[in-house]
């Protein structure tokens, strides 16, 4: 199903969709193919339905469209749109497949493969690649129009892990909550009428 991000409360990490029909999914942060800081209110989202959930809860959420200077036939300023439409593996490599509707009736598919052994050389979740074959596929269409093979490779991924642990880094207290060292404060004088003397 397809639908639009219609409210996201980031406190909760929870969010709604509404579909064409009206309907409304409640999804929280755990559904989120990728990363759900973001998404915003607007978005275009696909998603499953869970029906185990309460209010039939949105699963598998994944942002789309992703749009790329990308033309069916090549022809300039037709820009398709990327939906990922699932993966199959072998051996250790998996395959991530994206349709690409243009404006025109064509659609192309496109794979993006990823060695699972660099997912966990970087300590990448599995859950986050297909977000980042996206990103991936939409900057190489850039470049190369009439490729449908590509490859989410060690630059791609150590790049992305780079950029997480700085993020990470920024998030953390500059300032230091340990007592300061020096000498204890000094006593309080004795109360000379206190019970007890």
């Amino acid at each position: 199903m397809t639908g639009t991000i219609v409210a996201l409360a980031v406190r909760t990490r929870t969010g709604t969709i509404r579909t064409e029909d009206g309907s409304r999914h409640a999804f929280s942060d755990d559904a989120v193919v990728g990363d759900f800081d973001t998404l915003v209110v607007g978005n275009r989202v696909s998603f499953d339905v869970d029906r185990a959930r309460p209010r039939d809860g949105a699963v598998t959420v994944f942002r789309e469209p992703v749009r790329s200077d990308e033309t069916a036939g090549g022809k300039p300023g037709v820009r398709p749109d990327l939906r990922y439409v699932g993966f199959s593996q072998e051996s250790n490599v998996r395959f991530y497949r994206f349709d690409a509707a243009a404006v025109s009736p064509l659609t192309r598919q496109y794979v993006v493969t990823v060695d699972l052994a660099l997912l966990t050389k970087h300590h990448i979740c599995v859950q986050e690649a297909p977000a980042l074959c996206l990103r991936k596929l939409a900057s190489d269409l850039k470049d190369s129009r009439n490729s449908q093979r590509h490859e989410l490779g060690n630059a791609d991924l150590l790049a992305f892990a780079s950029t997480r642990a700085a993020a990470l880094a920024r998030r953390r207290p500059r300032h230091s909550f340990r007592p300061r060292r020096g000498s204890p404060p000094p006593a309080l004088p004795r109360d000379r009428h206190a019970p007890g003397r």
